[in-house]
């Protein structure tokens, strides 16, 4: 009726057994076990879920120890790569250290020994000149004998024996006036005619000698300090700037440029010496070309001599020579096409040359007079007008009478 009803429904949401009103169970008895079934079943499913995310919690915290394990190791690895990477950079670096040391000290040798071949050169040169000069004493003594020889009569000819002590060879850079060869100062041989005392004669020659660019001169200490805090000017040529240079362990070319100004002050630094005596360094590229001297430099053979050539100008140098030799005398220059002439002692233009290699000249000079020859250092065109540094070198001076006296004669 309708009170079993309502208790069937408040039985359902109770969830407790259901009587119906004569006493019995009703038809809730299945929905009561369905319902029973359905919750036991969601209670296993969440024990399942449960476990399930138990265990995956378990595999990513496992797994995130291994990530955390396999990256520990790999920064530890990326460490020791680094340090061998670091160790063999270390290594790579002391082998250049070494190898720059090793170079260096080859180079020293190699300066060293180019050192002592200068010197041998120069020694085997002066040796050369000295039997040149020798040589030619000689050659006079006997024009000496042949010129006496040829006078006719019975005059008695004094033959020396040996070579004379009074042959003067000065040693500035003068032009040598005389050299006197006596032909009586010697003991003379047995090769004599008889004659009367009063035909008795002596000669003297007058023969003119190149000045000896190897005779030994006094070496004269160097104040390196007076030196280095000397006042000197922008462009200054000279031998100030030459002893500087020297100080300085340039190669002299005896003018104050930018690099001799730049290793002046680099030595002044060095020293702790003050820099109130440098000249107002250069602000451009561009200087002012140093300034003109005039004059005329000497050469001497197998000595190369460095000058500035400027605008509208052309250098003279002289050297002095002996007929019956030959010469060779070459200029080079980076700055301009070079122009070289070569004038005897009489004024006459014997050799011109303007491209000999590219734009260097060079000339080859056979003697046919004794003095002093000119060579003038030019440009090539441009009326004279370019300028720069370059450099001159004369060699030879070979003694070959017979060829070239002979073709100054038919010349």
């Amino acid at each position: 009726g309708r009170f079993g009803v309502r208790r069937w429904t408040s039985a359902i949401r109770g969830g407790g057994p259901i009587e119906t009103s004569a006493g019995r169970r009703g038809p809730t008895d299945h929905y009561t076990m369905t319902k029973n079934n359905y919750f036991h079943m969601k209670l296993r499913e969440h024990r399942e879920e449960i476990a399930r995310l138990k265990e995956e919690l378990e595999v990513s915290a496992k797994a995130a120890l291994e990530s955390e394990s396999a990256t520990a190791g790999m920064a530890a690895e990326q460490l020791e790569r680094e340090k061998a990477a670091a160790q063999v950079e270390r290594q790579r670096v002391v082998a250049q250290l070494e190898s720059v040391e090793a170079d260096r000290d080859e180079v020293l040798v190699r300066l060293r020994e180019s050192e002592q071949r200068e010197l041998q050169e120069k020694e085997r040169a002066r040796a050369r000149t000295k039997s040149f000069v020798v040589g030619l004493v000689l050659l006079a003594g006997v024009v000496v004998i042949f010129m006496a020889s040829s006078f006719g009569g019975e005059q008695e000819v004094v033959v020396p024996t040996s070579v004379p002590t009074s042959v003067v060879i000065p040693t500035s850079t003068s032009v040598p006036t005389s050299v006197v060869i006596p032909t009586s100062t010697s003991v003379p041989t047995e090769a004599t005619t008889s004659v009367p005392p009063a035909a008795t004669t002596t000669t003297t020659l007058e023969p003119v000698l190149p000045v000896d660019p190897d005779v030994e001169e006094p070496v004269v200490e160097i104040d390196e300090l007076a030196v280095l805090t000397a006042s000197y000017e922008m462009w200054e040529s000279g031998e100030r700037v030459q002893t500087l240079q020297i100080v300085l362990g340039m190669q002299a070319d005896w003018i104050y440029g930018p690099v001799t100004f730049g290793r002046h002050t680099r030595a002044l630094i060095d020293r702790g010496l003050s820099l109130s005596t440098l000249p107002p360094p250069p602000t451009t590229t561009s200087q002012p070309l140093p300034p003109y001297i005039p004059g005329i430099g000497l050469m001497y053979p197998n000595e190369q001599v460095r000058d500035f050539k400027h605008p509208g100008q052309a250098d003279e140098w002289i050297f002095f020579g002996n007929a019956g030799t030959s010469v060779r005398v070459q200029m080079t220059s980076r700055h301009f096409d070079t122009y070289l002439e070569v004038a005897d002692p009489t004024g006459v233009v014997i050799a011109l040359n303007d491209d000999h290699d590219g734009t260097d000249s060079f000339v080859s000079v056979q003697l046919c007079h004794t003095g002093a020859y000119k060579v003038i250092a030019g440009n090539f065109g441009y009326g004279s007008m370019q300028f720069g540094e370059y450099a001159l070198l004369l060699t030879g001076g070979d003694v070959v009478f017979d060829a070239i006296l002979q073709k100054c004669e038919a010349g």
